[in-house]
């Protein structure tokens, strides 16, 4: 017979942006993290840019299975920006980024890991975020 076209399963990719380490102390400037997955941007509130700034954020972005399974045969990246903000001037700077595989996300929580900043603008330091992944079901 036909193929039920029942409304697919949703589900969450859920990236939780928890602290940095080996940042430089800046107390003109905040930290701000953008991530970007599939044209979509989503961003924490600038915390206080200091050697291990709290972002203790979630974000998630809402798909259903069979777009999940496209991007990871894809390999589509999710992919964060981090940006110095200038408190006075609002202008902004990047410091780094870091590129998450969509492969490795999982339904089973797992720890978060301690993910380098790439092209980091604080060579001298290795500043890094700590992120932990999660599929959840959207019910």
């Amino acid at each position: 017979g036909p193929h039920m076209a029942s409304k697919s399963e949703q589900l969450l990719i859920v990236v939780s942006i928890l602290e940095g380490r080996q940042f430089p102390r800046s107390p003109r400037l905040s930290l701000v993290v953008e991530a970007r997955f599939d044209g979509e941007t989503l961003s924490t509130d600038p915390v206080e840019h200091k050697e291990q700034p709290q972002f203790c954020t979630e974000l998630a972005w809402e798909l259903d299975r069979r777009t999940l399974h496209q991007h990871r045969l894809q390999r589509t990246p999710i992919k964060l920006q981090c940006y110095a903000v200038d408190s006075s001037t609002s202008a902004r700077e990047s410091v780094g980024y870091i590129v998450l595989d969509l492969r490795s996300v999982q339904e089973i929580k797992q720890a978060p890991k301690w993910h380098p900043l790439l092209s980091s603008k604080y060579t001298k330091l290795k500043p890094a975020l700590l992120i932990g992944m999660i599929l959840e079901n959207d019910n």
